[in-house]
């Protein structure tokens, strides 16, 4: 083929695709900076006259030493810092996801209530306000993670504007299936007559609050912003506390209230936040999203986990407080011991989940160090070192998760000795340890499960988690439904047990299949 440029149009050619790039090192180097150019291969025989970009790539090869402005190549570093500092304060943040349960659980024990939670309320309000909790976490489970998703996604490449605009829009989104779910529900329970009118509007109006309150959460995660996080849930429980205790307003009452100004001010402060989000020095790409059918075909997988992920949370309860169809008022009813169980278990699956950032923080803090230090000839050893920080990472886990279950067991027996609270007596019951017992080992195969998917969300491998943990819902509701309902309530802890096992292992196999390759995955995933 002849070719169709002048010497001086490759020239051009060749400062446009260097400029701002340090000395290309050879043809391979140069074909690269061309397809990162836009240039494809059709373009180099139709343009140039050349069979494909590697023959352009010669070509301009020529012009490498026409330059004399190249910038140095340089490999950037990560900053040495001390690990244990590292691991404590990335533990910290770690807890900052759980921290609205984990402030729950302090304040219900200090005082008897919270925000949504009371030791005191009655089996029919317990229940109304349980599943309009269940119903809140699952919708917006996954619009909570398409934002933090694509919000952090857009922060961290500087895209203010279009961080602000994808969060305004996945929030509309998930405001929308917060309203289309509830529709739904009051058109089932009108016809059908599941519950008295009482306990159906309780359970909306903590659902509604709390679907609000959990979806506009999302935003402050993608700030990174756990503080507020922490003082606005203290603020909900000032104001509930206040309600109660000061005005003398019923509980439920004062739990509304304060969610209702809870909301107003966070809904504030996360609008603000958004607000400020402005790319001022121009150098954004540019300010237009994806289109819609686009933007939500990329963001499919992290709503269908989301909704998946928190109906495995919350499906062994129902299961459980389902299976007395003979004493039972209602479809599903409030059942104490189970949960005291699940709540005590609760303690230690909050306390561990802070070892999820430390985990995710260390394996890239190692991966981006290493990966600047080893030569591609040793590919295989640098994927056996990573492999290796993460078996001993992993027994690390296994080591505090048991005593994290340990010292939580002691400390509500030491309560129980110590102070022979009537509430914390009902904790040494059976079956309500034995509850407790499974639960907490079916916690820690979830938040090393947890562990294992955000190591695959790190390199962009969204798929395997989604299916595991659909997998795993499944196994949690069939083994729970069948047990429960052959042996007894009791048994649905087992459906928690096998379905958080199956999701353990499909997710740990998965990334032990990755470190054997880990240097495609790594590369691939950018």
């Amino acid at each position: 083929m002849t070719l169709m440029k002048s010497e001086n149009e490759l020239l051009e050619l060749y400062n446009a695709i260097t400029k701002n790039k340090a000395k290309p090192l050879n043809h391979w180097e140069i074909t690269a900076l061309l397809e990162t150019y836009g240039l494809r291969d059709i373009d180099a025989k139709n343009e140039y006259g050349v069979e494909n970009l590697f023959e352009l790539a010669k070509y301009l090869l020529a012009y490498i030493d026409n330059r004399d402005d190249y910038k140095l190549h340089s490999i950037q570093t990560i900053k040495q810092s001390n690990k244990y500092k590292r691991a404590v304060s990335n533990y910290i943040r770690g807890l900052a996801f759980s921290v609205p349960m984990l402030i729950q659980i302090i304040f219900t024990l200090a005082v008897g209530y919270a925000l949504w939670s009371s030791m005191t309320a009655d089996n029919a309000t317990a229940t109304a306000i349980s599943l309009g909790t269940f119903a809140a976490l699952i919708i917006t489970g996954g619009s909570a993670q398409a934002i933090g998703r694509k919000g952090l996604f857009y922060l961290k490449m500087g895209e203010k504007t279009l961080a602000r605009d994808v969060t305004f829009v996945l929030y509309v989104i998930g405001i929308l299936l917060i309203i289309a779910l509830f529709i739904f529900l009051s058109v089932t329970n009108f016809f059908f007559n599941i519950y008295p009118a009482y306990m159906y509007i309780c359970a909306m109006e903590y659902y509604v609050l709390l679907a609000v309150f959990f979806l506009t959460l999302s935003i402050f995660y993608i700030f990174e912003d756990y503080l507020s996080i922490v003082l606005l849930t203290l603020s909900g429980l000032f104001f509930v506390y206040m309600f109660r205790t000061v005005l003398k307003f019923p509980l439920d009452e004062s739990q509304i209230y304060g969610l209702i100004i809870l909301n107003i001010l966070v809904i504030s402060v996360a609008t603000l936040k958004l607000m400020r989000l402005k790319d001022k020095n121009g150098t954004a790409e540019g300010s237009q999203l994806p289109k819609p059918s686009i933007l939500l075909y990329s963001l499919l997988p992290y709503y269908t986990y989301g909704f998946f992920y928190f109906s495995f949370l919350v499906v062994d309860r129902i299961i459980a407080w389902s299976s007395d169809t003979i004493h039972n008022p209602y479809v599903i009813w409030f059942n104490v011991k189970y949960e005291l169980g699940l709540d005590w278990a609760l303690i230690s699956l909050v306390l561990m989940m802070g070892i999820t950032e430390v985990s995710i923080s260390e394996f890239m803090y190692r991966l981006n160090d290493r990966v600047t230090e080893v030569s591609f000839l040793d590919a295989k050893k640098f994927s056996q070192e990573i492999y290796d920080f993460f078996k001993r990472f992993n027994i690390a886990f296994m080591l505090f998760s048991f005593g994290v279950t340990v010292s939580t067991f002691f400390l509500v027996y030491g309560l129980h000795v110590m102070l022979n609270i009537e509430f914390i007596e009902n904790f040494m019951l059976q079956p309500t340890i034995s509850i407790f017992i499974i639960a907490s080992i079916s916690y820690f195969l979830l938040v090393n499960s947890l562990m294992n998917i955000l190591l695959m969300f790190s390199l962009s491998r969204h798929h395997i988690p989604v299916k595991a943990v659909g997998y795993g819902l499944f196994v949690n509701v069939f083994v729970g439904m069948i047990l429960s309902r052959a042996f007894g309530y009791e048994y649905a802890v087992l459906g928690l047990f096998f379905g958080t096992l199956v999701l353990w292992w499909m997710t740990f196999r998965e990334i032990v299949a990755m470190f054997k390759n880990l240097d495609y995955f790594y590369y691939s995933a950018y």
